[in-house]
C-alpha cells in the first residue's frame, strides 16, 4: 500500500465517519513523493491527517488561528485539567511520553468534540493555545533536553 492508499486508509478507518457527522469538508488534499495531507474545516475547527513518510499524524487548530496541535499534547492538556496536582507525574514519567495510536486520537476526537468546540471557538482559543504552547514547550523540553 503506498503513501496515498496508507493515508485514505486510516482517514477512513478512524475519523471520516465523525468528520462527516459534525460538517467538515475537504478543503485541501496534497499527495506527493514519500507525504501526503488532507485538511478539512467545519464552521469550528480545522482538522488535518498526514501521512509523512509512512507516519500518520492528525492535528487540530481553532478556525480562528493557524496554530495546529496533535493530539498527544491535546491529550495531555485534559489529563492535567482533569487531574489534581497531587496525581501528577509519578517516579519521573511524563503524561508527554504517552504516544496515542490512530483509534485512541479517534476516540478522544470524537469524546471531547463539544469540548474541543468550546476550547477552540472564538472567545477561547488564544487561551487554549496558550496552555498548549506551554506544554508543548515541556514536552520540547523533555524530548531535547
Amino acid at each position: 500500500m503506498g503513501i496515498k492508499g496508507y493515508l485514505d486508509s486510516s482517514l477512513n478507518k478512524y475519523f471520516i465517519r465523525t468528520l462527516n457527522k459534525k460538517g467538515f469538508e475537504l478543503t485541501e488534499s496534497d499527495i506527493r513523493g514519500m507525504g501526503g495531507i488532507y485538511r478539512f474545516k467545519s464552521n469550528w475547527l480545522n482538522f488535518e491527517i498526514a501521512n509523512d513518510r509512512g507516519i500518520i499524524e492528525t492535528r487540530i487548530s481553532s478556525i480562528y488561528s493557524k496554530h495546529y496541535y496533535d493530539f498527544d499534547l491535546i491529550n495531555a492538556y485534559f489529563n492535567r485539567r482533569n487531574k489534581s496536582n497531587s496525581e501528577n507525574s509519578k517516579f519521573g514519567k511524563s503524561d508527554l511520553s504517552k504516544r496515542l495510536n490512530l483509534k485512541q486520537e479517534s476516540e478522544l476526537f470524537e469524546s471531547n468534540l463539544s469540548e474541543l468546540e468550546t476550547m477552540f471557538n472564538e472567545l477561547n482559543y488564544k487561551q487554549t493555545e496558550s496552555e498548549l504552547n506551554k506544554i508543548g514547550n515541556e514536552r520540547a523540553k523533555l524530548l531535547f533536553g
